[in-house]
């Protein structure tokens, strides 16, 4: 993998920030006269016209677990629904990021999972339902969808299920150190 073994810790915990910053999808559509831009993060989605300015965002704003009650498609119901879930598995990751950052050591050695592992099954876990919930809301809102955020965890998710965890020494240019202490055993020869 790309990702040097001793570095899986920081890119797991940055990972999970990662994902629950960015947009899990962004949405488009304009029918009635009326262009809407609607950009949903984990908690919370944004509505807004383009070119009405940015003042009524705050007007706009809808909180994850009111969005169900909003929608008129079933179909977009259904996904708000799975996006509550995709919510929920990225708040345990968030919490094991934040654990993760205060015990490392420590978490590594009491765990029988593998916390880099964990976190990237939670990754991918979280991608599921929010995939899902994508394909609902643009079968039930007129425009499109893009999942950018989706994207981001599945691909995150994959490296830390797939990064190599190794204990050997090395330095930053990835040689073996020499010494006493040295992994390497000496050539003897009589």
């Amino acid at each position: 993998m790309w990702v040097r073994s001793e570095y899986a810790g920081e890119l797991a915990v940055l990972s999970a920030w990662l994902c629950a910053l960015l947009p899990w999808s962004i949405s488009y559509g304009s029918g009635q006269g009326i262009r809407l831009i609607r950009v949903h993060f984990l908690y919370v989605y944004f509505q807004f016209a383009p070119g009405s300015g940015l003042s009524n965002l705050l007007d706009t704003t809808v909180f994850v677990h009111e969005a169900a009650g909003f929608a008129d498609n079933t179909s977009v119901v259904f996904g708000y629904r799975l996006w509550l879930l995709g919510m929920a598995i990225v708040t345990l990751a968030l919490a094991l990021s934040v654990a993760y950052y205060r015990l490392d050591e420590d978490l590594e050695a009491r765990s029988p999972i593998d916390p880099v592992r964990l976190m990237g099954g939670l990754l991918v876990a979280a991608a599921a339902p929010l995939a899902a919930a994508t394909y609902f809301l643009h079968a039930g809102l007129v425009g499109f969808t893009v999942p950018v955020g989706v994207l981001f965890m599945l691909v995150l998710g994959g490296l830390l299920l797939l990064v190599e965890r190794t204990d050997d020494v090395a330095d930053a240019t990835g040689a073996v150190p020499e010494g006493p202490n040295s992994p390497v055993e000496d050539d003897v020869s009589d």
